[in-house]
């Protein structure tokens, strides 16, 4: 649902706001070169059409493009990014599976901090 987007491409998994692909997930992968890297998008896409909004899309790519750029020169943010990508994942198929997956604790609390903020962050970035 377009809810009034304009050109944001919610049909893209990692998909960006201008529609193109996504530096952010691009990069996330070319980075932390997780082994499970598509089904990871996959569930991340899945759970984003169920449960998030373009807003919270819009969000995201504004507050973890930076973190991106800075993975490219920093060891510890890779790593640190690789982490919470598996560790949300985790969670995210705990909820789409309805508990028949193994839930993770970091990705949980992670998914309970990071998804308001980027849905406060998507908001201001959309009101410009």
């Amino acid at each position: 649902a377009d809810q009034g987007l304009g050109s944001i491409n919610t049909d893209n998994p990692g998909g960006d706001p201008s529609g193109g692909k996504s530096i952010v997930c691009t990069e996330m992968y070319r980075q932390t070169q997780l082994d499970d890297w598509s089904q990871a998008m996959k569930t991340w896409y899945i759970y984003q059409k169920k449960y998030l909004t373009p807003i919270h899309e819009i969000g995201y790519h504004s507050l973890f493009k930076p973190f991106v750029r800075g993975m490219k020169v920093n060891k510890a943010l890779t790593n640190l990014g690789a982490y919470l990508a598996k560790e949300r994942t985790k969670h995210l198929r705990h909820i789409l599976t309805k508990g028949k997956s193994k839930d993770s604790l970091v990705g949980n609390v992670f998914c309970k901090i990071i998804h308001p903020i980027v849905y406060l962050v998507g908001l201001a970035v959309h009101k410009k």
